[in-house]
C-alpha cells in the first residue's frame, strides 16, 4: 500500500504542482488510504481510495472550498442507479446536486481541478 500511496502523491504533485501547499495522509491501512491536499487558493481535496486484490474498488474525491463547503465531490458509491454513469457520479455544490460523472479516476478529477485553478489565476 505504501508504494501505491507514494504513486498517488507523485501523480497529485505532477498534475497540480504549483497549486499544492501540502499533502497530508489522514489514514493509511492495508487496503485503503485517505489524504487531504491543501491548495494555494485555500480549497482542499479529500481523497479516499479502497483497494481489493490490488484493484481500486471504491473511491471518493471531494473538493472543498476554504470554508470546507462542497465544490464538487466524485465517488462510485452505488446509491444513484438512475444515473447513466452508475455507479460513478458527482455532487456539485451540495450533496443533493447529484449528476452523472465521466470523471471516474483520480487523473480526470485532478485535471478538472487544475483547469479550474488555472482559469482562476488568469
Amino acid at each position: 500500500m505504501l508504494s501505491r500511496l507514494q504513486n498517488r502523491v507523485a501523480l497529485i504533485l505532477d498534475t497540480l504542482g504549483e497549486f499544492v501547499v501540502s499533502v497530508t495522509p489522514l489514514v493509511v491501512n492495508f487496503n485503503s488510504f485517505k489524504l487531504k491536499i491543501l491548495l494555494t487558493d485555500g480549497s482542499n481535496l479529500r481523497l479516499n481510495e479502497q483497494y481489493r486484490g490490488g484493484a481500486l474498488e471504491k473511491y471518493a474525491y471531494y473538493w472543498l472550498d476554504a470554508h470546507n463547503d462542497l465544490i464538487v465531490g466524485w465517488d462510485n458509491a452505488p446509491h444513484h442507479p438512475h444515473l447513466s454513469t452508475h455507479p460513478h457520479h458527482k455532487h456539485v455544490a451540495t450533496q443533493a446536486g447529484v449528476q452523472p460523472s465521466t470523471e471516474t479516476n483520480l487523473e480526470a478529477v485532478l485535471g478538472v481541478i487544475r483547469e479550474n485553478l488555472s482559469a482562476d489565476t488568469l
